[in-house]
């Protein structure tokens, strides 16, 4: 009976280390080289990974940046910005780390070929900190996280990201988007699998929605996003929206501004879609719920110049809700702390006194 006892005690505890997640592996890269060597080890290491990327321009290699997470059971954070040797201490400006597809390949592909489908509120995929530029693809100009399924079941944010200049051939499900985002996570209780937070989407081609087509079964959030000057080239399409989505469970857009997208409407609404303070040109579809929506300009900075920062008498400032559905991104896309004056900002940037991130702002070479 003692012998029993034992047995059963070591068997509990060897059970409750093998519960334990394992560290984390923790990549620091500085060149498109030794960011390819990290993807590869993140894909064959079994962990979750951490992969922090150098202030720099990255060349995509011939095959774009790759990583397939296959069973999908484990959390991956690509992140940009980090300005030390050793990446503890980073900007959160997007213009600082640029992965540049050179108008010849996808810069980063997320896949995640084996995913069970099963919902996994303990795991995600980030990317964060990232300028994705020149990207071209026949389905996906610029970021694909996805796999045709079973669907990866963990939380995916994009956050804090620029996505410039990408362009697709054919698309997907009649899109052709610079990001291509799906996920079944976390759960079909109401709760958020995707995030799409505080990033810049400008000059984009492609079909249809040439800035972002997102797919989940469950909740999806976007918010404090920029959308302007993408193009929807496929104008035999009835209906060309410049960011589609597929979900059951609800989305929300939130502090959102879109300005002259070239597409029929710049979101197509369903009645799961709850739109709150966003700054639309033309809606199509019904929402369940709508409040605050104007249709103004929004007085960019230089908006021909590539400048979409808002100047000082835009109608965008403190024109956000403060309580996004999914949350408020800490940083606008310059690395400025949110909230600058009485309220949010709607879209990427947030108009105030600036940062030292601020030295990293659109047009700044960290070469």
């Amino acid at each position: 009976m003692k012998t029993q006892k034992l047995l059963a005690s070591a068997l509990l505890a060897l059970a409750t280390l093998s519960s334990i997640h394992a560290p984390a592996a923790t990549f620091c890269v500085d060149s498109a080289d030794a960011l390819a060597t990290a993807l590869a080890s993140a894909e064959a290491n079994g962990e979750d990974n951490d992969i922090r990327i150098r202030a720099g321009v990255y060349d995509a290699p011939d095959a774009g940046f790759h990583i397939n997470l296959f069973e999908g059971h484990h959390s991956l954070s690509v992140a940009g910005g980090f300005t030390d040797e050793a990446c503890n201490e980073r900007t959160h400006a997007a213009a600082a780390t640029v992965l540049d597809g050179h108008d010849s390949v996808r810069p980063l592909t997320i896949e995640t070929s084996r995913s069970s489908g099963i919902a996994d509120p303990d795991h995600g995929i980030t990317v964060s900190g990232l300028t994705f530029r020149r990207g071209s693809d026949a389905i996906v100009g610029a970021l694909k996280i996805s796999d045709s399924g079973p669907i990866y079941g963990g939380i995916i944010t994009v956050e804090g990201n620029a996505f410039l200049d990408n362009g697709t051939a054919a698309g997907v499900l009649e899109g052709g988007p610079a990001l291509l985002a799906a996920t079944d996570g976390p759960d079909f209780a109401g709760g958020t699998g995707l995030f799409v937070r505080n990033n810049l989407f400008a000059r984009n081609m492609g079909p249809n929605a040439p800035a972002v087509f997102v797919y989940s079964n469950n909740h999806v959030d976007v918010s404090n996003n920029t959308f302007v000057g993408n193009i929807a080239t496929d104008t035999s399409l009835d209906e060309r929206v410049t960011f589609a989505s597929f979900t059951f469970s609800g989305v929300d857009f939130s502090n959102n501004v879109f300005r002259d997208n070239a597409a029929t409407f710049d979101l197509h609404a369903t009645n799961v879609t709850d739109l709150v303070d966003n700054a639309l040109a033309s809606l199509g579809g019904t929402p369940r719920s709508e409040s605050g929506t104007i249709a103004v300009d929004p007085r960019f900075v230089d908006e021909a110049g590539g400048d979409y920062r808002l100047a000082a008498d835009s109608p965008l400032i403190d024109a956000g809700t403060d309580t996004p559905a999914g949350g408020a991104a800490g940083f606008d896309l310059e690395g400025n702390a949110r909230v600058q004056g009485a309220h949010l900002d709607i879209g990427a940037y947030e108009f105030g006194a600036a940062t030292a991130d601020a030295i990293f702002a659109d047009g700044f070479d960290p070469t």
